[in-house]
């Protein structure tokens, strides 16, 4: 079906008038992405002459490496499928670096939706932005999302039911586990973890580390007769040298390390939980689709956990632990590091 001479411009000037209604609030701003996206679609089917009508999508983003591209290309393959047309504006955000410029971009040029893509970029949308749709992705911590109406998103945190499920699979045999966390962000995390390792009759230590800093004395006082030493999400303290610190302890006192991604299970670490980037871009353009072409607000979406996990074991780290490899999940561990 294409359009005719006559019905293009109708449809023309009913788009502008839609976004003019909106910018002049005679739309609620909440509701605007859902009516310009079902716009978009309708329009779609009129053929490439009316496909320049696409969202205007303010991407923000703490880095330009390879994660945060695969999460993206994974969100426009989201809404690509489900064929709404969008323009992205992807900007990398420095938190040394003056935000004016965005301040205006938001004023005088508010986009239908943003998406912001690491901590870093969310923390610096929240404190700019109370109003614009937002998804989030790429973020520590879900609870940061929960105070702002306008923004949901995809974190990276494992649920600790699906954490916890994985140490038993990997090292069923250990009884007492130090584990490292960010006491500012990873004590309810810690807490639930702690709570499922008493119901099996397990010790978990506490080892709260708020810095890099604090991890050489923090590895003197852990006991002398552990199984494992558990990482837990919280990047503040686990910096290159941290890291190296880490993986020295783990092998001269030949106590597997539990790590936080694949990169440190290929340097030492015995597994970790890594992340599917496309597919948490495409969680993340899904809930894009809930707002802008349903018309859903943020704020009735609740945060998303991943949805799929990719486990890395490092089978020579097991080999010279003299810890056997886990058959049984074998199918299930996405890498496995010779």
């Amino acid at each position: 079906m294409s359009a005719s001479s006559g019905q293009l411009p109708m449809l023309l000037a009913l788009s502008i008038l839609i976004c003019v209604a909106a910018g002049h609030y005679l739309i609620p701003r909440r509701r605007c992405g859902g009516l310009f996206g079902q716009l978009c679609l309708g329009l779609a089917a009129f053929g490439p002459a009316t496909a320049a009508l696409a969202l205007d999508i303010l991407v923000l983003q703490s880095h330009d490496g390879p994660p945060y591209r695969q999460t993206l290309e994974g969100f426009k393959s989201a809404l690509s499928q489900r064929g709404l047309a969008a323009d992205f504006d992807v900007q990398t955000v420095d938190e040394s670096a003056s935000t004016t410029w965005l301040a205006e971009r938001l004023t005088k040029r508010p986009p239908q939706l943003l998406l912001t893509l690491g901590t870093p970029a969310t923390r610096t949308s929240q404190a700019l932005n109370r109003t614009i749709p937002a998804v989030s992705g790429l973020v520590l911590d879900n609870e940061e999302l929960h105070a702002y109406p306008n923004m949901t998103g995809v974190g990276l945190d494992f649920t600790p039911s699906l954490q916890w499920q994985w140490l038993r699979r990997i090292l069923p045999d250990a009884r007492h586990i130090a584990v490292i966390y960010d006491p500012r962000h990873g004590v309810r995390l810690f807490q639930a973890l702690q709570q499922m390792a008493r119901a099996e009759g397990m010790e978990l230590i506490s080892a709260p580390a708020s810095s890099p800093e604090d991890l050489p004395t923090l590895l003197k006082q852990l006991p002398s007769q552990l199984d494992a030493v558990w990482a837990l999400d919280g990047v503040t303290a686990f910096n290159a040298v941290a890291v190296r610190e880490l993986l020295l302890y783990s092998f001269r006192n030949r106590t597997p390390l539990i790590g936080l991604s694949a990169q440190w299970v290929r340097a030492g670490a015995i597994y970790a939980l890594d992340w599917d980037y496309t597919d948490l871009g495409m969680q993340a353009g899904e809930l894009a689709w809930a707002i802008l072409g349903k018309g859903s607000s943020p704020a009735a979406l609740p945060p998303q956990t991943p949805r799929k996990v990719r486990p890395v074991f490092n089978n020579k780290t097991a080999e010279h632990m003299k810890l056997a490899f886990p058959e049984l999940w074998q199918a299930e561990i996405a890498e496995v590091v010779q």
